[in-house]
């Protein structure tokens, strides 16, 4: 049969009788990946979304700060004006004119700390709403230091006054009918219970409405927080998730890849079939080697066969026989038998009567003998058996089955001219080799050829009729 012929139908028998066990490999690798992308995936997102959080988070702080800032700002700057405004109309000293005017418009404190604030309040609450009353108010007292202020520059007749100081309205704040002076009454203005209530009210609105924007800003704050440490929390899991999974993923590789594979190294070392294991992958690959092995087994087991058969007599052949003795040399008789002149015997009757005198002496050996006794052809007209569990005590059935074998020559020669044959026999004994066995019953053998009878020689014993 050609080569080809055989590897196809294996193929299909392999595909045919192995059917999938275990779990495929590409399949935990894929799930693992899937997810492992997944999870990196989720990772990022957290990542991204953490550093957008924490943007907002540090933008909230910054706006906490510049707004208690601006708180303080405010707060100083009106008790600031306050008390240059108070002081000049005190001591009607130029220097506390000009500070209150400088730190109006030019310093401006009051006005740069009210756009901070504006900016971060909500528009339309009621936070906002308190600040714009209590701005209102502050302008309104801004108004009335202002008048009092110019009230005592007049009084002192003081020139070249700044343009919001000598605009300021004092007529509103001087009584028809009243006895009192400019200074007077600029005093009154600033120094009065009634400067003393508005400014407190001022500063009772704008701490209320202050407290608020910063109580807000203080909550988005603790929620940004919260929101940060939520997400942290989320990424760690995510991150745990993501380890676990490639844990999963390098103990599946060793429990269905790289243990199944060490094991199958192994075997393959012990020239053993694979026990199949691991993925699926690696199923495939142990059914398909053990399908191969088998076939190979069989070659080999065939080739044996064939190199250890005679072709002639399909008894074992030399090589057979030297194995088989390699391994049986206790409790064994070694016979040898060989044919009584057999070279004139082909001289007279041709090769081809020759042939058939030891095709029928191999057949009858294989008849007389048991199953456990291991007949062969070793040269040319000269054979052996190796009879099993024996022992010395034995003898009378050895010389019964070499007078069988004569017996079942003779019931098949009816075509053929009548042949003998000489048997030497050999008993092992402790520490002999094939070799020496081999020795002593071809000693045995030469015996019973000289005693040129159809005899059987034992060694030791010298010649024994049969």
């Amino acid at each position: 049969m050609h080569p080809s012929e055989t590897v196809k139908p294996m193929k299909e028998n392999n595909a045919k009788s192995h059917p999938k066990h275990g779990v495929g490999i590409r399949v935990i690798g894929g799930v693992a990946t899937l997810i492992a992308i997944a999870l990196a995936f989720l990772a990022f997102a957290l990542a991204s979304r953490i550093g957008d959080v924490q943007n907002t988070l540090a933008t909230k702080e910054h706006e906490f700060a510049e707004c208690s800032s601006a708180i303080d700002d405010l707060q100083m700057a009106s008790d600031y004006l306050t008390s240059q405004a108070r002081s000049f109309v005190i001591t009607g000293r130029r220097n506390y004119l000009d500070a209150y005017v400088n730190e109006l418009d030019v310093t401006n404190r009051r006005g740069k700390a009210v756009e901070v604030l504006r900016l971060n309040f909500t528009a339309g609450s009621d936070a906002a709403k308190t600040l714009e009353q209590a701005l209102v108010a502050s302008d309104a007292l801004a108004q009335t230091e202002m008048a009092a202020m110019k009230m005592v520059a007049d009084y002192n007749n003081m020139q070249d006054l700044p343009e919001s100081i000598a605009q300021a309205k004092t007529t509103v704040f001087m009584r028809e009918g009243s006895s009192q002076s400019e200074l007077e009454t600029a005093t009154s203005l600033v120094l009065g219970q009634n400067y003393d209530a508005v400014k407190q009210t001022i500063q009772s609105k704008v701490e209320a409405s202050s407290n608020a924007l910063l109580s807000e800003l203080n909550e988005e704050l603790d929620e940004n927080t919260a929101l940060v440490q939520s997400l942290l929390f989320s990424l760690h899991i995510s991150v745990a998730l993501l380890l676990c999974d490639i844990m999963v993923l390098v103990l599946a590789l060793f429990m269905y890849v790289l243990k199944p594979l060490g094991d199958y190294v192994s075997q393959i070392e012990s020239n053993e079939p694979l026990d199949p294991d691991g993925a699926h992958e690696l199923h495939y690959l142990a059914n398909a080697y053990n399908a191969m092995y088998e076939d190979n087994t069989k070659h080999i087991e065939q080739l044996r066969a064939f190199a250890e058969r005679d072709p002639l007599t399909g008894i074992s052949n030399r090589n057979g026989y030297d194995s088989f003795l390699a391994t049986h040399t206790r409790d064994i008789v070694l016979l040898l038998i060989d044919i009584d002149d057999f070279a004139e015997y082909n001289n007279v009757y041709g090769h081809d009567a020759g042939d058939e005198i030891l095709i029928r002496l191999a057949k009858a050996l294989s008849v007389v003998f048991r199953s456990t006794d291991f007949p062969c052809r070793i040269e040319n007209d000269m054979f052996a058996v190796i009879m099993t569990n024996m022992s010395t005590n034995l003898r009378d059935v050895i010389v019964n089955k070499v007078e069988n074998v004569g017996t079942e020559l003779a019931n098949e020669a009816e075509d053929l001219p009548l042949v003998t044959f000489s048997a030497g026999a050999a008993f092992s004994t402790e520490g002999m080799s094939d070799k020496d066995i081999f020795r002593a019953a071809s000693v045995a053998l030469q015996e019973a050829r000289q005693s040129d009878s159809e005899d059987i020689v034992f060694y030791g014993e010298g010649h024994a009729n049969s």
